[in-house]
């Protein structure tokens, strides 16, 4: 599953992180790819614990692309020291070897990717290589618009995952759920997509208090309502059918990268080919350029 958003402050790399946690304590292994160098890394929010030792399949002469795995309450925190807008330059050989050396031997029960910090690219890439896309978005009316931005891009792409909406920090359930009708009507009507089942997460001060003792706040406060918001959201997960079965990394990670390597479709039948990432960087400003339907929700900011 891809945890993603149209612009950045959401709230994934929390959700991402609570969502893997609740995962674990039901009996399942867990893995969480994310970018370290990003803005918002993991690093920022919970203590991982130092490095796991894991056989590292690649050669000697690329060892710099050697996969970091971390844990955190059972929770495999992983990521590479290649950025993902490199890996389409590696021989499939070598990135077999390296995906190989990410995962577990008897395979992840749950693969889940956090997008905070990614280009545009790999960020569309990880949603089209993905069976299953969590959708964030706030109160917010910027980022639902972006959020519609976003999908925009993935229609003219030909994403054929499954989508679930999670409006985050809402003050009251009933907002979700007018948030979640409007979005979700906009989406089905101008895309032709449908969203699912929604979630969504109560405003807590159980976030940014467990930032403090820099733990995860269900682990911290697991009878906080963030914290049953997500017991929610993962009583739901295994009733989708995308999620059924174990991850196979491999195959995955090869979908990624066709996809990276693929040329991008952008509104106004711009298409971009494989590109270095500054240039793909200063075209796919699109993402956020996209003409959108008048969004719902609080123009406030919301803390978590």
């Amino acid at each position: 599953m891809t945890i993603t958003g149209g612009s950045a402050g959401v709230g994934k790399t929390h959700l991402a992180v609570n969502l893997s946690l609740e995962l674990v304590r039901r009996g399942r292994q867990v893995g969480l790819y994310h970018v370290p160098d990003c803005d918002s890394p993991v690093d920022c929010f919970i203590d991982v614990q130092h490095i796991i030792e894991r056989p590292q399949q690649v050669d000697s002469d690329h060892d710099h692309q050697q996969v970091i795995s971390r844990g955190y309450l059972g929770v495999d925190i992983l990521s590479s020291e290649t950025p993902l807008a490199d890996w389409s330059t590696i021989d499939r050989e070598t990135l077999a070897q390296f995906v190989n050396a990410m995962d577990v031997e008897e395979g992840y029960d749950d693969f889940l990717i956090d997008t905070s910090g990614m280009g545009p690219r790999e960020l569309l890439a990880c949603c089209l290589a993905s069976p299953l896309v969590l959708l964030v978005v706030t109160p917010e009316k910027q980022s639902q618009a972006e959020a519609f931005a976003l999908l925009r891009i993935l229609q003219l792409n030909g994403f054929e995952g499954a989508l679930r909406l999670l409006v985050n920090r809402v003050p009251y359930a009933v907002d979700a759920q007018d948030i979640q009708k409007t979005f979700n009507h906009e989406v089905s009507r101008h895309l032709g997509i449908e969203a699912g089942m929604p979630w969504y997460i109560v405003e807590d001060t159980a976030v940014p208090r467990s930032e403090r003792y820099r733990q995860a706040f269900s682990a911290v406060f697991p009878d906080s309502d963030a914290a049953a918001g997500i017991v929610v959201i993962a009583d739901d997960f295994d009733s989708i059918p995308e999620q059924a079965g174990p991850r196979v990394l491999a195959g995955w990670w090869e979908r990624f990268i066709d996809r990276v390597k693929s040329p991008l479709h952008l509104p106004g039948n711009v298409l971009l080919e494989m590109q270095s990432l500054a240039d793909s960087l200063d075209t796919a400003k699109g993402l956020h350029g996209v003409a959108v339907p008048k969004a719902a929700g609080s123009d406030s900011q919301q803390a978590g």
